[in-house]
């Protein structure tokens, strides 16, 4: 009887200790999988890496080329696609220059082989829609990509009317000088996407932003204006300081333009549920700025012509504004234009 009791406290303990042993690897490998979701990155910081893992700045982000340069070196190893639609690109454009439609520009990239040129330039009316695209073709590896400054605007007086048009000093009554804060840090928007790799992620969103029809994704001043003063939007000057600090629209909030927009530095500031509004003393790069953004997903759009919309003179003062000093007086060639039944012309700012 006695040596039945040793046994049988024997089995209790040995069936204790078992248990415990048990329960403590569940609870392991369940501490385990929780360290993993909340160390898992998200689509959108992988993202964020993977495209440009030190942040952009208006140096390289897009790459800019006068009307000058390219004209200095229209016989050398320079390819330049203009982004007009076929009508306006038939009535005047660079020479050598082929016309394709923006939502086909990365089809022509993966045919055509961009990477054989010194250097591809995107034209289009201003330079907004080219940084557009050019945007894109960065993200997705191309690193000889160039956007013309002020775009046709800026090659003969024929196509500089947007520019002279759309250049005022309509809102430079309202400007103020009050600097606004930043948000406080949140989280990145959610990326819905089967994919979970950034480059298979770039490779889809890239594709649906390029069809996006750029009237999309910008704003007029008056939109800007209400909705920063109203705060029903996320308004950014991206501007030097110098620049922000001479008068901004109100309540916008100074991003500057050296690397403002990494994981490291300010990206997190963004509010990932309201709409951005991004402008610029030069309008694309606002636009490439907004492009990247919505690459992230984020409701990012840029205000059209920029700062030089409603604070032209100041600008001008600042060295950084449109005029008719950036009008040069190059030669250009005409096609003939054959319109295609049913066809919608794309364009852009």
């Amino acid at each position: 009887m006695k040596n039945f009791n040793k046994i049988t406290v024997l089995f209790l303990i040995s069936l204790l200790f078992l248990t415990g042993a048990c329960f403590k690897k569940k609870n392991d490998n369940k501490s385990i999988i929780d360290t993993q979701s909340i160390t898992e990155k998200t689509k959108a910081q992988k993202l964020a890496e993977f495209v440009l893992s030190d942040g952009i700045n208006a140096d390289t982000s897009p790459k800019i080329i006068t009307a000058t340069s390219i004209y200095n070196a229209l016989d050398t190893n320079i390819h330049i696609i203009d982004i007009r639609n076929a009508k306006d690109f038939a009535s005047g454009h660079i020479k050598n220059a082929i016309n394709i439609k923006r939502s086909e520009i990365l089809d022509y990239a993966k045919v055509k082989g961009l990477p054989m040129y010194d250097k591809v330039v995107i034209v289009c009316y201003t330079g907004q829609t080219a940084s557009y695209s050019a945007a894109i073709l960065q993200m997705l590896g191309h690193n000889n990509i160039y956007v013309l400054e002020w775009g046709m605007g800026s090659w003969n007086k024929k196509f500089s009317k947007k520019w002279e048009k759309n250049s005022s000093d309509k809102g430079i009554q309202n400007l103020v000088t009050k600097a606004s804060p930043k948000n406080k840090p949140s989280s990145l928007p959610i990326i819905k996407s089967k994919k979970n790799s950034a480059q298979e992620i770039l490779k889809i969103r890239a594709r649906a932003i390029l069809k996006e029809s750029f009237g999309n994704s910008c704003v007029d001043f008056k939109f800007a204006e209400s909705n920063a003063k109203a705060n029903t939007a996320y308004v950014i000057c991206y501007q030097p300081e110098a620049v922000y600090n001479s008068g901004h629209i109100e309540n916008a909030i100074l991003y500057d333009q050296n690397n403002s927009f990494s994981l490291s530095t300010n990206l997190l500031t963004l509010p990932p549920d309201k709409t951005i509004v991004l402008y610029s003393d030069r309008a694309y790069q606002s636009t490439y700025i907004m492009v990247y953004l919505k690459m992230l997903g984020y409701k990012a759009k840029t205000l059209k012509y920029g700062a030089n919309t409603f604070m032209n003179s100041k600008l001008i003062e600042l060295g950084t504004g449109f005029s008719k000093k950036e009008v040069n007086n190059y030669p250009f060639e005409t096609s003939i234009y054959i319109e295609v039944v049913g066809e919608v012309q794309e364009g852009g700012c």
